[in-house]
């Protein structure tokens, strides 16, 4: 049932979960974009998966059920068949002797609901569950898409490189890492078999391999719907791939192809749609770091670096810091290799080595194009570094990124670019480093005492003891509780279902201009900053820990304590 604009403003304004021009502004890109005002509103992020179920849970007077954080059990999905549940939106959650609560996204269908009744021969009571949330688990809801995998890579055995069986092979790898919510896919070519691995949640897993005598044909296939030379088996190519899911979302997939000694190679990153509409909140900043660097991208004019490794989340930090600068008022522009998102309202160039577009050309050009705010995708050479710094010295705001492991190795780092100290002093505002943890699965979290063996294993980092003392608000490791994932079908059994950043964030004070001044090393810098008040990313992601929100292996791996 579609709801007509008066009942959208009952579910959004008069509940207040929206105001009037936020309500007004959604209801006329809807019509423009030719999409409902609830689509809209979730698709500018101006309210979360969880506000919106709720807020329509009460226009139907029904309770609201969480699907990303409620283990539903495989025989209570099988109650109705796959095909009808996903084109009902109708979920089975919970049952008893009297009656099955099943989620749908119009609970007041009647007619559905006695048809529900007439399957299942029981009384059912409806819940709201969100279609976001039931495509997100609609993996659940049928065959495991492992399952249908292997099922096309064995007919592909059988039958051969047939042009049809690689149009639905190639189909089902990008379907298949798109409801596991993959990051990337590599097609790794061997001796006897092409691997097929997904990056999920940061860390890669073998999910199946294809005869080698079929890798060509895979490969021709994404040369194909990447528009990239099919003859070309020497060199390295880049492309990009527009996928359509069956479920009705468009997937943008960068595909790299580089040749290997035992074919070629191809990695596939998967960019979601979710990732440029996320808020500062969601990628994890609470309490002061949050006020601290939302008050420092409000700055009118300077310089703010985000560092971190490959990987580690910097370009969807810039995105959600420009989100939130993003006004009509004000001109925003940036140089990015390559632009991961199309974002309304910004003016984003790709840079373009074949003609001379590198980031400094283009970073260069920008600054006449009358910016209020500009981010450049990286500083990598004294060039860009240069321009980027004369950029925030003279009225415009700079966001970049830099490859150094914390945030007070950013300075060193433009020292040896050799830009000048007064310059690095006067212009960078904040540097922010962060690395990615993965979460704790809600669904199967359960919080433990350690052993004696972890104790053990605690007592030999003072950095890390010390940092849980303080937060636990304890004198000594006995008796402290963390959290861990049981493991469960949602998380595949692994304990952690999505990813969290973890940051630590220097603002440049007097203190630490005096520092850059003097070129004292990164050491110095980071301690005087720590004086100052600064969280290190050890520190946030402790406090991660004992909130259950990851776990101190994930910390530990990534901060390399």
């Amino acid at each position: 049932m579609r709801l007509t604009q008066e009942e959208w403003r009952e579910v959004l304004v008069d509940s207040g979960g929206v105001t009037e021009q936020v309500f007004k502004q959604t209801t006329d890109e809807a019509k423009i974009s030719k999409i409902d005002i609830g689509t809209a509103l979730l698709k500018k992020g101006r309210v979360t998966d969880e506000q919106f179920g709720q807020l329509m849970a009460n226009f139907y007077g029904v309770p609201y059920v969480n699907l990303r954080t409620t283990n539903v059990p495989k025989e209570l999905l099988a109650m109705l068949p796959s095909a009808f549940a996903k084109h009902y939106h109708a979920v089975p959650i919970v049952q008893n002797d009297d009656f099955v609560k099943i989620g749908v996204s119009n609970p007041n269908d009647i007619s559905l609901k006695a048809l529900l009744e007439k399957y299942v021969r029981i009384p059912v009571k409806f819940v709201y569950v969100t279609p976001g949330d039931v495509e997100a688990n609609l993996f659940r809801l049928g065959e495991d898409p492992g399952q249908v995998l292997q099922t096309i890579i064995d007919k592909v055995q059988q039958s051969g490189k047939a042009e049809a069986n690689m149009i639905t092979l190639v189909d089902a790898l990008f379907e298949y890492a798109y409801q596991f919510n993959a990051s990337d896919l590599h097609v790794e070519p061997e001796d006897e078999y092409s691997v097929i691995r997904l990056r999920i949640d940061g860390v890669l897993r073998d999910i199946g391999r294809i005869p080698v005598t079929v890798h060509e044909a895979v490969l021709t296939r994404l040369k194909v719907l990447a528009r990239l030379a099919t003859d070309e088996h020497r060199a390295a190519q880049d492309g990009k791939i527009e996928h359509k899911s069956k479920w009705g979302d468009t997937v943008d997939i960068r595909v790299s192809i580089v040749p290997t000694v035992d074919g070629e190679k191809a990695v596939l990153r998967f960019l979601s749609d979710k990732s440029r509409e996320l808020h500062l909140k969601d990628l994890g900043f609470e309490g002061e770091d949050l006020q601290a660097f939302e008050e420092t991208i409000k700055k009118p004019w300077g310089m703010i670096l985000v560092t971190g490794p490959t990987g580690s989340g910097k370009t969807t930090t810039l995105y959600a810091a420009l989100k939130e600068l993003n006004k009509r008022e004000i001109n925003i522009s940036t140089i990015e290799d390559p632009v991961e998102y199309d974002i309304d309202g910004i003016n984003q160039i790709q840079v373009n080595t074949k003609t001379n577009l590198t980031f400094a050309q283009g970073l260069r050009a920008l600054v006449r194009q009358d910016p209020d705010v500009i981010m450049v995708g990286e500083i990598r050479d004294k060039e860009t570094a240069d321009i980027a710094v004369n950029a925030a010295m003279t009225g415009h705001l700079v966001f970049s990124t830099l490859h150094t492991n914390d945030a007070s190795t950013a300075f060193p780092r433009l020292l040896d670019m050799e830009v000048e100290d007064f310059l690095i002093s006067s212009t960078v505002l904040a540097v922010l480093a962060q690395r990615l943890v993965r979460k704790i699965c809600l669904t199967c979290i359960e919080s433990y005492i350690p052993d004696a063996k972890r104790l053990q294993f605690l007592e030999q980092m003072p950095s890390v003891k010390a940092a849980l003392l303080k937060d636990a608000g304890k004198e000594t490791l006995e008796g402290i509780r963390l959290f861990r994932g049981k493991g469960c079908p949602t998380c595949h059994n692994s304990g952690y279902r999505g990813r969290v950043g973890i940051f630590e964030i220097l603002e440049v004070t007097d203190g630490v201009r005096t520092q850059i001044m003097k070129q004292e090393n990164a050491d110095i810098i980071r301690q005087g900053a720590i004086s100052a008040g600064m969280r290190t990313m050890l520190q946030d992601g402790i406090k991660k820990i004992l909130i259950g929100r990851t776990t101190l292996e994930e910390v530990l791996r990534v901060t390399k304590e």
